[in-house]
């Protein structure tokens, strides 16, 4: 009887993974990928690619129409039929001999990034096109959801397990990555699959099929160690999901067990490993010789572009003039712990909530905690502080990243830190407060990705603090030309630079000095200088009709009242603010600035027939 329940909870996961897949390959059956990326571009030129999806179009292309990983004419040509502005951000590189010289055919060039996901990409891209990478999205999707649901009912519920289970897939940002052409929904659910398959024995009930009982005995840990060492491949970091495993046989003296778990990760990292080098000669996909980044003009588009027409782009050189500087050290590690948990744009608590939920659970669960689950709680933190420490700058993921993109490949493997739920409300938790932040993005994910700042202008989001150390990527700075401008770089002031988090501003006007605040709203702006002590003055002008401005400066606020048309000045001391160092070892540092107006006014009909909703002028000026 027992058995029979058992395998009703696993025809209900199934069924709900199917008809999560079915929904999921619909839509990308259906829609007009290409189309809907231009759209949200916003032009039909625009080569509608965001991060690193350019490299993993054209080498799931290659692996399906030339069965190689050499960038050719022919791969150029073939994305410029789909989009017409190329593969903007492509990541190649020139080949290296085993000895370490370069390739004598200085015209062979190769993608600089990890061929896994593209590869298996690849058949459905033979079948369905550019749509094939949404295919396997789909069923990437479906395989976190199935095996979520597996082991949570196996300890819970059907109906509560199947709740939460979706409540780790859906209220996150995880679906924002379904319409991504690129590692990251692939890693996370990956890593989920190679922790079911260790784990699912500890938990699993009686086993009446046949296809099922491997997964009680030594053969999953294999293939869970198999599936690590990929996702190393992958993303060189996802090794530390593997130490759990290890040292779970190792506590518990099964040196065999454990011998054969670290031989199968070996084998199957070396094996990707080993194939980059015998492709271009580097066990680096991101290093090597002359690695580059390639935007508006393209290698072998004509017979005179090389490789020069892209930009430098070697990913061998760490921060160490960060890592070693005590005080940047301590500063960015304190508040990258910070804004890992509540941070805007890559938080856990706003885009991977059930993570946060999970840890909270497993702390409160007393005697149902298993001791794996803490080799797990480990392995998690030990890749979130290697992140935070050795991409200081850059945790998140870049500049293109929806939420914590880095993050994936651990998210996926936090299911397992629940221990058994027995309430309906408790598994509706991940949902409430995941849905509240990531309903927006979730719903319009094609949006989301191409725009990545935007869903944070408004809303809960904006609740949150901004990361600062992310200062040079955060998502708006996917418009930086748009949304970072240069200001007072006049006799007697110094320049500095204001970055926009939201578009309550219209940026800059013609004088190149000032800039108007839209009417009725809060501004938020980054001010950057490199001076760390200095005064901070804004010259306030009203418009045609009175206005209350609130400042906030760091905490330091001022509140101004102006007629028409009046101006006055209000000056801050603030601190020296938050300190930035770049590569160069020049030091920085960044100020919040929040503008807020009562009211508004249209100044058309004018000369210049000026129909935007103002609020105030502002002219900022660094006073030394």
């Amino acid at each position: 009887m027992i058995a029979v329940a058992a395998d009703a909870r696993v025809r209900a996961g199934w069924i709900s993974a199917a008809a999560v897949f079915v929904v999921f390959a619909g839509i990308a059956l259906w829609m007009d990928p290409v189309g809907v990326r231009r759209t949200n571009a916003d032009s039909t030129a625009a080569p509608g690619f965001q991060s690193d999806e350019a490299t993993y179009y054209l080498m799931g292309h290659s692996l399906a129409r030339d069965f190689d990983l050499e960038y050719r004419h022919e791969d150029i040509e073939r994305t410029r039929r789909e989009f017409a502005g190329g593969p903007s951000g492509v990541f190649l590189k020139r080949g290296v001999t085993f000895s370490g010289q370069p390739d004598p055919d200085q015209s062979r060039l190769f993608y600089g990034k990890s061929f896994v996901y593209p590869l298996f990409a690849a058949p459905f891209v033979a079948i369905f096109g550019t749509k094939g990478f949404y295919i396997l999205n789909s069923l990437l999707i479906a395989l976190a959801l199935l095996c979520a649901y597996m082991f949570i009912s196996a300890r819970s519920a059907a109906g509560v397990s199947l709740v939460l289970a979706a409540g780790f897939v859906f209220p996150t940002v995880v679906p924002v990555y379904w319409a991504w052409i690129a590692p990251e929904l692939f890693n996370c659910s990956l890593g989920l699959l190679a922790y079911f398959c260790w784990l699912y024995k500890f938990v699993a009930p009686p086993a009446s099929s046949r296809r099922t009982r491997w997964l009680r005995g030594p053969a999953s840990d294999v293939v869970a160690a198999l599936i690590i060492g990929l996702l190393t491949f992958s993303k060189l970091t996802n090794a530390l999901l593997g130490l759990p495993m290890g040292i779970w046989w190792l506590w518990n003296r099964e040196w065999k067990r454990a011998a054969i778990v670290a031989a199968g990760f070996a084998l199957s990292a070396g094996l990707g490993f080993g194939t980059n080098l015998a492709i271009s000669g580097e066990l680096n996909y991101q290093g090597g010789f002359d690695r580059r980044t390639c935007y508006n003009a393209f290698p072998l588009e004509t017979p005179a572009a090389g490789l020069d027409v892209c930009e430098p782009r070697e990913t061998s050189k760490a921060l160490t003039n960060v890592w070693f500087d005590p005080q940047m050290f301590w500063s960015n590690l304190r508040a990258n712990l910070g804004y890992f948990w509540v941070g805007r744009y890559g938080g856990m608590v706003a885009y991977f909530f059930p993570f946060v939920f999970a840890v909270v659970a497993l702390a409160a669960a007393g005697k149902r905690r298993a001791p794996w689950q803490w080799l797990i709680l480990a392995g998690i933190a030990a890749q979130v502080i290697v992140f935070l420490i050795t991409l200081p700058y850059t945790f998140m993921g870049g500049g293109g990243s929806v939420g914590n993109r880095y993050i994936m490949g651990v998210y996926g493997v936090a299911v397992f830190l629940l221990p058994p739920v027995r309430s309906i409300a408790a598994s509706l938790v991940p949902w409430l407060v995941g849905g509240l932040f990531m309903a927006p993005l979730v719903l319009s994910p094609f949006d989301t990705s191409m725009r990545p700042g935007d869903r944070a202008f408004s809303g809960p989001l904006r609740w949150l603090p901004v990361e600062l150390t992310n200062y040079n990527d955060l998502p708006v700075t996917t418009e930086r030309a748009l949304m970072v401008r240069g200001f007072g770089d006049k006799p007697g002031h110094p320049g500095f630079q204001l970055m926009y988090l939201d578009k309550n501003s219209w940026l800059r006007e013609a004088d190149g000095l000032t800039f108007w605040t839209r009417g009725q709203s809060r501004a938020e702006l980054l001010v950057r200088t490199n001076l760390p002590e200095r005064r901070f003055q804004l010259m306030l002008s009203a418009g045609d009709l009175p206005v209350t401005v609130d400042l906030n400066l760091e905490g330091r606020r001022a509140t101004v009242s102006l007629a028409p048309n009046q101006t006055a000045i209000v000056q801050f001391a603030p601190d020296r603010g938050f300190p930035f160092k770049n590569v160069q070892d020049q030091v920085s540092y960044i100020w919040r600035l929040g503008i807020t107006t009562d009211t508004g006014f249209v100044p058309a009909p004018n000369p210049a027939n000026d129909t935007r909703f103002l609020g105030v002028r502002v002219l900022p000026l660094l006073i030394r």
